[in-house]
C-alpha cells in the first residue's frame, strides 16, 4: 500500500511538473507538502521541483529565444524591402547599384541578398531590362555611341552579356545591313546618327575644313564611336557640304 501511495504521489508531482513546465514555472509547494510516504514522512522532493524548474525554464528560454529571433528576422526583411521600395519608386537601379545602397545602411548582407532574389523573381529589378531602356535613352537623347554606353553600363554593375545585348538590339535594330554593318551599326542608326553629326558640322561653318574635321572628330570620339563610323560620317558630311 505504501508503494501504491508513493507512485501515486510521484505520479501527481510530475503531471503538476509538467503542467509547470508548460506554463514556465516551478511546481507548486502545495504538490510538494502533499507528496508523502505512507508512515508520513515526508518525501524529499527538492531535486525534482529543482529539475522541473531548470527544465521550465530552459525551455522556457528557447522559445522565446527562437520566438525573438523570427521576429527580429521578419522586421528586419521588412525593413529592406520597403528601403528598396522607396529607392526603386524614385528612379532605376541596377542589381549592384541596389545592393550597394542597402549596404550603405547597414542592413544584413545575406536579409539584403535575399531580397534582392526576391525582387528579381518578382521583375522588380532586371539587368537586362534596365541596361536596354538606358542605351536607347542615351542614344536618341544624348547621342551617345556603343563604346561610352558599355562603359557606363559596366560601372553600374551590368554583366558584359546584358551589355552587349542590349546595345545590339539598339544600334543593330534588325534593318537590312549594307556596308554599315562592318561598324556594328544598322542603317537606321547610322541615319541618325549622320543627322546630328550634320548638326555640329553646320554650327562649325566659320572655322576651316580641318579644324571642322578635328572637331567633328572630337565630337563622335567623346561620345564613343570608333575610328571607322567617326571615319565614315566625315566623308559623308564632306561629301554633302563641300566647302563653298
Amino acid at each position: 500500500m505504501a508503494r501504491r501511495k508513493l507512485v501515486t504521489c510521484r505520479q501527481g508531482a510530475f503531471e503538476q511538473g509538467n503542467a509547470a513546465r508548460d506554463k514556465a514555472v516551478p511546481i507548486p509547494d502545495k504538490v510538494l507538502r502533499h507528496c508523502k510516504y505512507a508512515n508520513g514522512r515526508a518525501l524529499d522532493l527538492e531535486p525534482i521541483e529543482k529539475n522541473f524548474a531548470n527544465e521550465s525554464m530552459q525551455f522556457s528560454f528557447e522559445e522565446e529565444t527562437d520566438d525573438m529571433v523570427c521576429e527580429i528576422s521578419e522586421s528586419v526583411v521588412r525593413d529592406v524591402e520597403k528601403a528598396a521600395i522607396e529607392l526603386l519608386a524614385a528612379r532605376a537601379f541596377t542589381v549592384s547599384e541596389l545592393r550597394k545602397k542597402l549596404r550603405s545602411k547597414k542592413y544584413p548582407f545575406d536579409t539584403i541578398d535575399a531580397v534582392i532574389a526576391n525582387f528579381k523573381s518578382r521583375g522588380l529589378l532586371n539587368d537586362g531590362f534596365y541596361a536596354e531602356s538606358f542605351s536607347r535613352s542615351r542614344w536618341l537623347t544624348s547621342t551617345w555611341g556603343p563604346r561610352r554606353i558599355k562603359q557606363a553600363l559596366h560601372q553600374k554593375g551590368v554583366p558584359e552579356a546584358e551589355v552587349d545585348q542590349a546595345t545590339r538590339r539598339v544600334f543593330q535594330d534588325g534593318d537590312d545591313y549594307g556596308k554599315e554593318a562592318t561598324f556594328g551599326m544598322s542603317e537606321a542608326s547610322m541615319d541618325h546618327l549622320f543627322a546630328q553629326a550634320s548638326k555640329q558640322w553646320q554650327r562649325a561653318q566659320s572655322l576651316t575644313l580641318e579644324s571642322r574635321r578635328a572637331r567633328m572628330v572630337r565630337w563622335l570620339q567623346y561620345r564613343g564611336f570608333n575610328w571607322a563610323v567617326t571615319n565614315a560620317v566625315i566623308r559623308k558630311l564632306e561629301a554633302q557640304h563641300p566647302p563653298p
